[in-house]
């Protein structure tokens, strides 16, 4: 106690003690001018423009044979099923269906395209997806239970980007009526470009069902495919089913449709589900008066088509395959090729396919799940967090979760092309589109974000490049070429119309001094690390003998860290040069909003963490603990990756010293440990004082209409905010030991540490190294704060924002849910502590550890198995899962999670 009074008493400016204050005036002073010269360069410098330096898309690794490998894939992310090319006009494909025989299919729009929530569907989503060739989905739609499995091939003749086959299997769900029900399944084909040549709908004639043989669909030609324009066709088969085919009346029926879009294209394949319907309803109005209710297409087809829909109506139980097939000669050629992409021919290759999927998972994650997942002696009653530990889920629904989870980020990639709009004046002047660019990347939600995010992304890639380091690498290099010559990255990329068609317009322009986590330094770290430990394997002689593909690899490795360092430099310096804080090596988010008057506490968007809560009174003083902690991690990164990179010393030392500095646990501790309370924390203009109040006011109404009244929330301040440490405890307060910026209590130096840091920090550290860690490690685990049945909640209950809606219409979001992509974080960290800390921390992180995962794990794998998604956060109190769905984003880190792949 004597000790903690001493150190109030040396508290100088913002709650920093004055000996700290004293020994940074001249680091201070040459902050400030390196600041200043960074400032005016971004002020000056193009926002506009791209950075220049050599484009990472453009490694060799990229070459043309990876680029027509990976030319068609499911990149349409937002709808429930879509195939596109990867190129900036693309040739496109998407599924629809709908019951043909109900009128609430018209009444309702019944027709399932896009992806949403409002559907209602009981569950949808990948099984297996192998990020490349082949995909298995399931889609449980009231009565109707659709089987999708996509596969991509290679064969002789094929032209650029080979052919792709689609099997439905449409079946009755368990509820189902016995008596005889239909579906009517709809694909169609569009190009974004203008096709070469006219399409041909039906070139063969009329196919008025399908039979279990190959029908031509439709054939057209498409820049898409190669400088050449390769023709393609698209074929249409129905497989033999119980009963046989000869057993019933006909076959599938089948309805088409096509049309020009000249002059309309992008709203006719942005509508496409309008304009099917509208057009059905026309020819329903045409039909003579009947007592069945029937829709179907109006069998029509213009000399000019670019847009063709094929309607298949069929009585289930039905299998319907669809194939693709291009070739730079004539299509004909590619009739040999059908018999192993429709039928029967097709049954081998989809099992062939499935049993490599399930092959190489259990050879990437599979020993490490079954090696997790064994029976583990329980910790003591004094290392146990608490009593209530559960038991650990079934081997079997965690692998199934954990392969879901993994395919549902492979088969949610999506390919966009366009310009971000960015506003480079002040608040209400007209944006500005950046310069168009590809973005291949993985989206967070197909229903509600299918669009990248950029601190989403670097949880994606810690998953992903474990699965294929090459696919991984292709995204990251997509979005470091997104950066400006300034060295900023959008922080929400929104590229193309059928992007931008499902953002409300709030969201839709970006601002160029608005950061976001640079969180792709998690998966680019781990690659440097790979060099790093073969480089530490050759020196010291125990590097076993390695194949060539693994020498190709590290190779390959090598040089996209090479090529990427310039750019990481650039992003780098951006930040240090934008979001510097008011006091040295302290860090803010840019964009808080401090006249938010409907806002209970002003968001902070660019962190992240959006509603999480910072200090009441956004102004220049805030100094953010979670951005500093992740610039800790950047620093570190670019050091490590310049030292396995051979770089010159001089290029790499102010990385290590900005690490060195970002990870001295005196200057953390002056700028974030509220001693009094013993948790790191912001600081900024804050006071509890805080509500939201509704107010009536008056409205002028519209013309000849009198005013009208309406009720707002509006925030009321009774306090007088003041300086101080924000009294929230939560997530940020846990960034010192996610980012392994505590002690581990075998430091060389622990005694000289421990008594420095003692100093400054207060009696928390007094005991040794190690004390501080154990206090945040006790804190962690503490049931009355964040440590919950079901993971590490986001905000503490005792926090008095804790579950508060921020406003009227905003429910809370980061203020007690469980977010995944944290806890996995604090997984990482308690691994790493119990491999590396002193006993003490060792045991009191491994079974803070065990215990967190065997909770994770129960929450996201019984809530798959009961609710049919993974979710964007689950309940504290509950464990249901909420929000968002399928959430195919970072909660896909259950699969690290269960394999315990930190």
């Amino acid at each position: 106690m004597a000790q903690a009074k001493k150190g109030d008493k040396q508290k100088g400016l913002g709650g920093v003690p004055i000996t700290y204050i004293a020994g940074a005036l001249l680091a201070a002073a040459a902050a400030a001018f390196f600041a200043l010269r960074g400032r005016a360069h971004f002020t000056k410098g193009p926002i506009l423009t791209p950075l220049k330096a050599p484009k990472v898309t453009d490694l060799l690794e990229f070459d043309a044979a990876y680029k027509d490998r990976m030319l068609w894939g499911s990149y349409r992310s937002g709808l429930y099923f879509g195939m596109r090319t990867r190129t900036p006009k693309g040739l496109v494909s998407g599924l629809m269906w709908f019951d043909p025989d109900d009128f609430q299919t018209l009444q309702q729009y019944r027709v399932r395209h896009e992806a949403s929530q409002g559907d209602g569907l009981a569950s949808y989503g990948w099984k297996r997806h192998d990020g490349r060739t082949y995909g298995q989905q399931v889609l449980v739609d009231n009565d109707y239970n659709i089987t999708l499995s996509m596969l991509k091939s290679f064969g002789e003749g094929s032209g650029p980007g080979g052919d792709w086959s689609v099997r439905l299997q449409l079946r009755r769900t368990s509820g189902m009526p016995t008596q005889r029900r239909r579906i009517s399944v709809v694909i169609y084909m569009g190009d974004e470009d203008t096709p070469r040549e006219p399409w041909q709908v039906l070139p063969d004639g009329e196919v008025t069902d399908l039979r279990p043989q190959p029908a031509a669909l439709l054939t057209g030609g498409s820049a898409a495919l190669g400088r050449g324009g390769a023709r393609w066709a698209l074929h249409a088969m129905e497989q033999a089913t119980e009963p046989p085919a000869s057993r019933r009346s006909r076959g599938c029926r089948v309805d088409y449709l096509g049309m020009s879009t000249e002059g309309h294209k992008p709203d006719y394949l942005l509508k496409v589900r309008e304009l099917l319907l509208s057009t059905m309803y026309e020819r329903l109005q045409r039909q003579p008066p009947s007592d069945k209710f029937r829709l179907y297409l109006p069998n029509g087809a213009t000399t000019n088509s670019d847009l063709a829909l094929f309607q298949v109506t069929c009585v289930i139980p039905s299998t319907v395959d669809f194939a693709f097939t291009s070739s730079s000669g004539d299509v004909s050629d590619s009739s040999e090729r059908l018999e192993g992409l429709l039928g029967p021919g097709l049954d081998g290759p989809l099992a062939a396919a499935e049993a490599a999927f399930d092959q190489r998972f259990d050879r990437v994650f599979g020993e490490g799940i079954a090696r997790a997942l064994q029976p583990q002696q329980q910790p003591d009653s004094a290392a146990s967090p608490d009593a209530s530990t559960p038991d650990a889920p079934d081997a079997a629904a965690v692998v199934e979760t954990a392969k879901a989870a993994l395919s549902n980020l492979l088969g949610s990639m999506g390919y966009f092309y366009g310009s971000s709009l960015v506003r480079t004046g002040p608040p209400g002047s007209e944006p500005a589109p950046y310069w168009p660019a590809p973005l291949f990347t993985a989206v967070p939600s197909r229903s509600f974000f299918p669009r990248g995010f950029l601190w989403d992304e670097g949880f994606h890639q810690l998953l992903l490049q474990r699965w294929e380091p090459a696919l991984s690498r292709d995204v990251i290099a997509h979005w470091l070429d997104l950066m400006n010559a300034q060295g900023w990255i959008p922080r929400e990329q929104i590229l193309g119309e059928e992007a931008r068609a499902r953002v409300p317009p709030e969201f839709v322009v970006q601002l160029p001094w608005h950061a976001n986590p640079p969180s792709l330094f998690l998966p680019i770290a781990h690659m440097a690390a790979q060099l790093g430990r073969a480089q530490q394997q050759a020196t010291d002689g125990t590097a076993a003998a390695s194949d060539a593909e693994s020498a190709a690899e590290l190779e390959r490795v090598r040089a996209f860290l090479r090529r990427a360092w310039p750019r990481l430099a650039a992003w780098y310096n951006w930040f240090n040069t934008t979001q510097a804080g008011p006091l040295p090596s302290s860090f803010r988010w840019h964009g808080r909003d401090p006249l938010a008057a409907s806002e209970l506490n002003p968001k902070t968007l660019t962190s992240g963490l959006d509603d999480y809560p910072r200090a009441s009174h956004p102004d220049d003083s805030e100094r953010h603990l979670d951005l500093r902690c992740w610039m800790a991690l950047a620093a570190q990164a670019m050091a490590d990756i310049g030292t396995s990179l051979g770089l010159p010393a001089a290029a790499v030392a102010r990385y290590a010293a900005a690490a060195e500095q970002l990870s001295d646990l005196r200057q953390l501790a002056a700028l974030h440990l509220d001693q009094g309370r013993g948790v790191f924390a912001d600081w900024g203009t804050h006071t509890e004082e805080v509500a939201l109040e509704v107010k009536s006011i008056v409205v002028p109404g519209g013309e000849g209409q009198p005013p009208q009244r309406r009720d707002v929330s509006e925030r009321v301040t009774t306090g007088w905010p003041q300086p101080q440490f924000v009294p929230q405890f939560g997530y940020v307060s846990l960034f010192p030991l996610i980012m392994r910026l505590l002690p581990t209590g075998r430091e060389p130096n622990a005694t000289a540490s421990a008594a420095a840091t003692a100093a400054t920090a207060g009696a928390t550290a007094a005991a040794g190294g190690a004390a501080l860690t154990l206090q945040q490690l006790q804190l962690l685990t503490d049931p009355s704060l964040l440590w919950s049945e079901h993971g590490l909640r986001s905000l503490a209950k005792t926090a008095s924002l804790y579950k508060k809606r921020n406003t009227a219409d905003d429910p809370p979001y980061w203020r007690g849910q469980i977010w995944i992509n944290v806890n996995y974080l604090v997984l990482r960290s308690l691994s790493y502590y119990a491999r590396h800390g002193s006993p003490e921390v060792a045991a009191a992180a491994a079974a803070a550890h065990d215990e967190l995962r065997r909770r994770l794990l129960r929450t996201l794998v019984g809530g798959y198995k009961r609710q049919g998604y993974l979710y964007e956060q689950y309940d504290d109190e509950s464990g249901r899962g909420t929000s968002s769905h399928p959430f195919t984003g970072w909660t896909a880190l259950v699969t690290l999670i269960a394999a315990q792949e930190y």
